[in-house]
């Protein structure tokens, strides 16, 4: 889905609840994500550029960045109609903000070096200033918060530093060094184990948040600089956005890129919705668009693993992505061939089994099969592609299980059809 009509250059955007929320220069827009419309849109929000845009837990409302000096920083409520409060502190450009997983507290990074954590009044419901950290010594331009709140992340030039929460106190634990220009954006995986950060120097790289070891670099991520970096909130992948007007999707287990987004456009921020089945991605075409977040496999045997899904399932069970100019000969091959078998029938479908099965897939598996199996079909799927060696050992003897239950029955029929003869 792409939503338009914002004027602007989009810098931020996310979903919740069926509604885009995105900043745009001093606007912030609510749309609809079912019908694209905008709902509301709150004209100058802030006096200058919206820099940051998050939602506050709990339904405690949102927060807002701004380039301005003054009024840079606020707390909306539910509905944006009213503010709640302005966050006075910072003397220059907040840049970047994030909100705690309970909504209790709200860390903002500034041009002024500082970063400023806030905790909501249990007495009040006002925020106040609890704590001010100023161990960096440029801007800040990206914090961050694990998913289980008890560590912080914050990036500025060339360095990250690493924090662990202590009744509520921010305790730097780790500096991390090896980026050569600004880190712009930092990511938590699900686990809390992995720190993911992407900087202008084109790289992206993996932290153990733990020790401050460096587990994984990817120094020529993009041709230009790494914008933003999000992890699916399912732990298996992540999503990368630059300048070379590229979005990439990378494994978060092997660190392998799983498939490109050739774009005529710039991504400014890249989030992941909560159930990881969207990327939303906020460019300089002046639009927010909604993605489909899938686990590509870079192999010529998943289309045609995905043909044979088709055959089987008559389409209900997994679609093929829609053709564009990256698509390959394989996949459009693949995709032909899947209209080939819906309209065809059965003898259609006995063709090209009998074509592809001895070359590509195991001599057991025909139609008959896997109708009459469909569980050890999903099994051998994910066995083949998704899952980690345990549990593909697991799987692969489930499916043994299943095919001698099968056999079982088979015999079964058989003797029955005997008797009948007799």
């Amino acid at each position: 889905m792409i939503l338009r009509g914002y004027g602007e250059i989009v810098t931020v955007a996310f979903v919740s609840n069926g509604f885009c929320f995105s900043g745009f220069a001093n606007n912030i827009s609510v749309r609809s994500t079912k019908t694209g419309r905008e709902e509301n849109r709150f004209s100058n929000a802030h006096p200058s550029a919206v820099r940051d845009l998050q939602q506050i837990p709990g339904g405690h409302g949102f927060v807002s960045s701004s380039n301005g000096s003054i009024e840079n920083l606020k707390v909306w409520n539910p509905t944006f109609e009213l503010v709640v409060q302005t966050l006075e502190g910072h003397t220059n450009h907040v840049t970047c903000v994030a909100v705690s997983p309970t909504g209790c507290k709200i860390v903002s990074g500034g041009e002024d070096c500082k970063v400023m954590i806030w905790s909501r009044l249990r007495e009040t419901g006002e925020w106040a200033r609890v704590q001010v950290l100023e161990d960096h010594t440029r801007g800040i331009d990206a914090v961050c918060f694990s998913p289980d709140g008890k560590q912080l992340a914050t990036g500025s030039y060339q360095s990250i530093k690493t924090y662990s929460f202590n009744e509520g106190s921010a305790i730097l634990a780790h500096t991390l060094e090896g980026h050569t220009h600004y880190v712009y954006s930092l990511s938590f995986s699900p686990d809390c184990k992995t720190l993911c950060s992407g900087s202008w120097d084109r790289s992206i790289k993996f932290w153990n948040p733990a020790d401050g070891s460096l587990v994984k670099s990817i120094d020529q991520a993009h041709t230009h600089f790494v914008f933003s970096v999000s992890y699916s909130p399912n732990g298996r992948v992540l999503v990368s956005a630059s300048s070379d007007k590229t979005m990439k999707i990378w494994d978060a287990e092997t660190f392998e890129l799983k498939h490109t987004f050739e774009q005529e456009f710039n991504t400014k921020q890249v989030t992941i919705t909560a159930d990881s089945n969207y990327i939303v991605s906020a460019n300089d075409d002046k639009t927010v668009r909604i993605t489909p977040c899938r686990e590509y496999h870079l192999t010529a045997l998943t289309p045609i693993l995905n043909l044979i899904l088709h055959i089987v399932y008559k389409w209900e069970f997994v679609s093929f992505l829609e053709p564009n100019e990256n698509t390959s000969i394989l996949e459009e091959v693949m995709r032909r061939l899947g209209e080939c078998v819906y309209h065809g029938g059965y003898n259609v479908t006995s063709e090209i089994l009998s074509f592809l099965s001895p070359a590509h897939l195991p001599v057991q598996i025909t139609p008959t099969r896997w109708k009459r199996d469909p569980e050890s079909l999903i099994l051998f799927m994910r066995a083949r592609f998704e899952c980690s060696q345990e549990e593909n050992a697991r799987l692969r003897q489930r499916i043994a299980e299943l095919q001698e239950e099968g056999s079982e029955e088979e015999e079964e029929e058989e003797e029955e059809e005997d008797e009948d003869s007799e």
